[in-house]
């Protein structure tokens, strides 16, 4: 591995970390894993580096050139925001406004970015606006011991999805993709260089029930979601939706939501057009829930 320039991608979860190490030269992922934190990565930084530097040495892993992290949307702010013409000109004060304005939050309590997503100045912009705690940011940027395994970017995981399916499948038709966590489902509608929607849907229905009957309360809910968004915005109906996250590693769960949603074709994020991934078992489990660590991985990629 010390031949090649090896980058490594990591979603962080509430007390566990997902991790894909991509190989920039053969543009392919060596290993995928999740490893429980048991406290929270964001909040306690020397957890978060002991396992992971942990995992670096039982993998045999000696150097990489740069990692990067996502964090799930539910734990960052994303929003679709048209700034109209009269705000145009000072952009970037009108995204802070807007963040302070839902948040209630101090000035500087968010680090915020955005992209214009289309408009002009005479017009006015429809920009995506995503803010994260800069709280988080800075116990990474500070709080690693090793600075060669400190993040060198934080981003937000509907972010490194489409940096992935542009990556790995050159997109360039609609596509829906379901990630489905533990945690939550987030659901976007997107296209090359475009989120055209997104939605949540709760995983409360995973408490105090029965697999069968959370996964079923599930797949309505998404179901659900899929007809509304349908329904509000005729530009992002698609039939294919690519399944990714916890729990499309269950069968269960898989044949749940396919069986609801007959009129769609239900893909799982196990293979890409334009980018390989790993072989071996034990390198390999983890694909489906690590679809966001490979997506930031290629973030900080060179040459992609």
């Amino acid at each position: 591995m010390s031949d090649t320039k090896l980058y490594l991608g990591i979603e962080v979860g509430d007390a566990s970390l997902k991790v894909a190490l991509v190989d920039s030269v053969e543009r392919r992922v060596l290993k995928t894993a999740i490893l429980e934190t048991e406290t929270s990565p964001l909040a306690d930084v020397y957890a978060f580096e002991t396992v992971l530097q942990g995992w670096m040495d039982f993998c045999q892993i000696g150097k990489v050139e740069s990692v990067s992290v996502c964090i799930p949307a539910f734990r960052s702010i994303i929003r679709q925001v048209f700034v109209p013409p009269e705000a145009a000109k000072d952009l970037s004060d009108y995204v802070q406004w807007y963040i302070s304005l839902i948040t209630n939050a101090d000035v500087g309590a968010y680090v915020v970015d955005y992209k214009i997503l289309n408009g002009s100045a005479s017009l006015g912009y429809t920009v995506m606006v995503v803010a994260v705690r800069q709280e988080w940011i800075d116990n990474l940027r500070k709080g690693f011991r090793n600075k060669k395994l400190a993040p060198k970017a934080m981003d937000v995981d509907v972010l490194s999805m489409m940096n992935l399916m542009d990556f790995a499948e050159k997109l360039k038709d609609l596509e829906c993709i379901v990630k489905a966590d533990y945690a939550g489902v987030t659901m976007m509608w997107i296209t090359k260089d475009n989120l055209q929607a997104l939605r949540c849907v709760s995983t409360l229905s995973l408490v105090n029930k029965s697999r069968e009957e959370a996964y079923q309360i599930l797949a309505d809910g998404i179901a659900e979601q899929i007809e509304r968004a349908h329904a509000e915005n005729a530009a992002i109906v698609t039939k294919h939706i690519r399944l990714c996250g916890d729990m499309a590693s269950d069968l269960m769960f898989v044949e749940t939501l396919r069986t609801k949603l007959t009129d769609c074709q239900l893909a799982l994020m196990d293979s890409f057009s334009n980018l390989r991934l790993p072989v071996e078992a034990e390198d390999s489990i983890a694909v489906l829930n690590c679809t966001a660590a490979i997506g930031a991985a290629l973030n900080v990629m060179e040459g992609v």
